[in-house]
């Protein structure tokens, strides 16, 4: 996992925690963040709490951006968290910090 600041094609700011090796390439040392012209898939765990939801209405307005989402009675369904934080290209935490360290720890593994 890697916490990123990028400013996608339409203008829109996101900071995030990218989890998909294919949105960054690592030359030496240093990481570059690679963002293509092509929609890109982005998790919000969190997204049913008053923050989640001022992201998501911001996120819908850019058309480079795909929300995915589990179904509401599956959203704390750890597996189901985790293949999603694991197969977006960006993840989006808004939840308390017990449960942002539980999210890290769900992509790690």
């Amino acid at each position: 996992s890697l916490c990123v600041h990028m400013t996608l094609p339409s203008g829109l700011v996101l900071l995030a925690i990218v989890v998909a090796a294919e949105a960054f390439v690592a030359p030496g040392r240093g990481r570059v963040a690679v963002w293509s012209a092509a929609k890109k898939t982005v998790f919000i765990d969190g997204e049913a709490g008053t923050t989640g939801l001022q992201v998501r209405q911001r996120l819908l307005n850019h058309d480079d951006v795909e929300i995915v989402s589990a179904p509401p009675e599956k959203r704390k369904d750890d597996d189901v968290r985790k293949s999603l934080i694991n197969s977006a290209d960006a993840v989006v935490l808004c939840l308390p910090d017990d449960a942002a360290r539980q999210a890290v720890a769900l992509a790690g593994d």
